[in-house]
């Protein structure tokens, strides 16, 4: 019962209909920024545990603690899933094209600068920054050549962003179609990544742009397709949301499968059934634990994950800054030599502290430019989902 209201937990407040479409009130979902918030608690944890360097069968990296992996698989498909729930009743369709072309490039810009920053502060650390001063390494970044970061997963997350009008009307007009599309193809993208990793074809720059590598390791069509997946999910959230829950039920059953698969002896139908509903499976998996966490978790733990949550796209970058900055300190003052748990606590909760000052403060420099905004009511206000 409890989770059964807790995967109906946060749901906008409906307002009046405006040319024929819902529009939704101004006050944000706060299941989705405790979602987004979430994500980043698990982004936070992994890297970490990483830079805390645990050995690689210590249990915090087992079944028994946080997953590892998640956040930047389920992040592209909650970015789906927001725009589908959110665009589908709130904008008219002359509008969604330029509002979401425009958050496209954003999100473009910002995954070009911080990949560049980062790639060249990792040149700074190893005392030798003259790649940078060469072309090639430059178009290292687009021939694959040049490491990505992270940062690659904004790619796909754009391009679904990109592909969501036509999702949204498609998602409308022939729902159960389009679902059996999406799936179809993303079993098809997962035979054929099995097959092109072992074939003569597994170097070639195309597949490893688009099957198997992408930027940074979130190879682009199959992360794109999971962000169709979740756009399919947000609009028939809307337009059924009883036949949702069972649907969201039905993967979070599915996941336990996937996991359970993980322990079979490695198979090609095995790896492509991961594939293909892991990332769904995934997502319903997060989102059953945020609608438990707002509406049965502590008010102050759930304001702080929400307020992480909401300023998504500066947390992604700012956190990567945190983390490197509180590796410094720790090496820097002769505490690398405590016990790798100490050091990854250190790090992960300290990232996370840093993360919710600023966003603390980000929203603080909202709320005054709100309030100069509603002085003016000449002034469109900007579109709430997509400010942060």
């Amino acid at each position: 019962m409890e989770a059964g209201r807790a995967l109906r937990a946060g749901s906008a407040v409906k307002g009046p209909v405006i040319d024929g479409h819902n529009q939704m009130a101004t006050q944000r979902s706060k299941t989705l920024d405790v979602f987004r918030g979430l994500l980043f608690v698990l982004m936070a944890n992994t890297h970490a545990l990483t830079l805390a360097g645990l050995d690689g069968t210590h249990w915090l990296l087992g079944d028994f603690w946080l997953p590892n992996g998640w956040a930047t698989v389920v992040y592209v498909v909650l970015s789906g899933y927001g725009i589908g729930w959110i665009f589908s009743v709130r904008h008219p369709p002359a509008l969604q094209k330029p509002l979401l072309r425009r958050r496209s490039a954003v999100i473009l810009a910002v995954m070009v600068l911080s990949n560049s920053i980062f790639a060249m502060g990792v040149l700074a650390q190893q005392g030798d920054l003259s790649p940078a001063l060469t072309w090639g390494w430059w178009a290292g970044f687009v021939t694959l050549t040049t490491p990505w970061s992270i940062s690659g997963v904004l790619l796909p997350t754009a391009l679904v962003l990109l592909c969501a009008p036509a999702m949204l009307r498609l998602c409308r007009a022939w729902p159960y179609q389009t679902l059996a599309t999406l799936v179809l193809a993303q079993i098809v993208v997962a035979v054929s990544v099995q097959w092109l990793s072992a074939s003569v074809y597994a170097h070639h720059g195309a597949v490893r742009f688009f099957l198997t590598e992408g930027l940074g390791g979130f190879p682009v069509l199959p992360f794109v397709l999971n962000g169709c997946l979740g756009c399919w999910l947000g609009v028939y959230r809307q337009q059924n949301e009883p036949v949702w829950l069972y649907g969201i039920v039905f993967f979070l059953l599915l996941q336990l499968c996937v996991f359970a698969s993980s322990f079979a002896d490695p198979a090609l139908h095995w790896s492509v059934f991961r594939n293909t509903f892991g990332p769904a499976g995934k997502f319903a998996w997060v989102f059953l634990c945020a609608g438990m966490l707002a509406r049965l978790g502590p008010k102050p733990l759930v304001s702080a994950v929400a307020q992480i949550g909401k300023f998504a796209l500066a947390t992604f970058v700012a956190h990567r800054v945190f983390l490197q900055l509180l590796n410094a300190v720790i090496a820097g003052t002769g505490l690398d030599a405590l016990p790798a748990e100490l050091r990854y606590a250190a790090l992960w909760i300290g990232t996370l502290a840093l993360s919710w000052i600023l966003c603390d403060v980000l929203q603080r420099h909202y709320n005054r430019t709100a309030s100069a905004r509603l002085s003016r009511p000449k002034v469109p206000r900007k579109e709430d989902y997509f400010t942060q």
